[in-house]
């Protein structure tokens, strides 16, 4: 039993950073872990409204994760999603480390539809044991990856300031990606029980069909799975709703298309199955704070 009380911080909190309206580096930012800051920071059991990568360099510590306790040490990446809740303790004097946070909704800035499915497919598999151990080559590279990323965050100055910050996020995702899904332990089906692998084939489902589908029934009978059910096992262990992925995944194509495609607005309402163009602003609006039309002009 955790005795310290629970914290609940966004980045800005954790980091002390001053409100500034439209500041990126409160929705992305990336700190230099040493075991001073860990202890002044980190020691306390806190949920980080954000995606949090760390990147062990050198020492050791203990990381709580969901009242578990594991041992980190040089060459241990670490991803860590809102719905764990952490702390780190036993710090050795030596320990050092690379953080990297990005907030849900700067990580739908990414509209690559793909890259979406690949941070949940990932996202599920290192749930339930969030860490990995890297080779001496894949350590560097994801280190560098995360210094490239740190150091166009502190550029704000850059004409293309969110756009270099995207590219430089996206490539660290995809050599992410590659690093995982070349590990044997997180091939197959074996190391994942019955929750995970309903949530796998969930999300597979989903690739598949979010264009066209859009309730929760039409997945649980697929996945032969009440509704309610599903609910309740994609919300255990993601933190999010059967809903939450089906709308990420549409929002994320229609800006896709919205920016990219020369389809008028009826014709993506028609492609992504919304009942009306009526029904399409709403829900764009709602998840954007534009209408379609003003965002594609934005984009322009």
């Amino acid at each position: 039993m955790v005795k310290n009380s629970v914290h609940i911080k966004n980045i800005g909190e954790l980091l002390s950073l001053p409100y500034l309206a439209n500041d990126i580096r409160t929705r992305i930012n990336s700190l230099v872990l040493d075991c001073n800051l860990v202890e002044r920071q980190l020691s306390a059991p806190v949920f980080l409204n954000a995606a949090t990568i760390i990147l062990v360099l050198s020492g050791t510590a203990q990381l709580n994760i969901n009242y578990r306790s594991y041992f980190i040490q040089a060459n241990t990446a670490v991803l860590l999603s809102a719905s764990h809740l952490f702390h780190f303790r036993d710090c050795s004097p030596d320990f050092s480390g690379l953080c990297l946070l990005v907030s849900k909704e700067f990580m739908d800035e990414m509209d690559s539809t793909d890259m979406i499915y690949r941070r949940i497919r990932y996202g599920v598999k290192l749930y339930n044991t969030p860490m990995v151990g890297l080779n001496e080559e894949d350590s560097i590279l994801i280190r560098d990856r995360m210094l490239a990323v740190g150091k166009v965050i502190g550029q704000p100055g850059h004409l293309y300031y969110k756009e270099v910050i995207l590219n430089s996020l996206f490539a660290f995702y995809l050599d992410f990606s590659n690093i995982i899904d070349r590990k044997e332990e997180f091939k197959g089906e074996g190391n994942l029980n019955r929750y995970e692998s309903v949530i796998k084939a969930f999300i597979e489902l989903l690739v598949r069909h979010y264009r066209k589908e859009h309730k929760v029934e039409f997945y649980a009978t697929k996945l032969n799975l009440s509704a309610h059910y599903l609910t309740l096992i994609v919300k255990r262990i993601t933190g999010q709703s059967v809903c939450d992925f089906i709308f990420e995944m549409l929002f994320s194509e229609a800006r896709n298309l919205l920016k990219h495609s020369p389809l008028s607005i009826q014709e993506i309402t028609a492609e992504l199955h919304f009942s009306d163009q009526s029904a399409f602003g709403k829900f764009f609006k709602r998840k954007s704070g534009f209408s379609p039309i003003d965002y594609r002009k934005k984009q322009s």
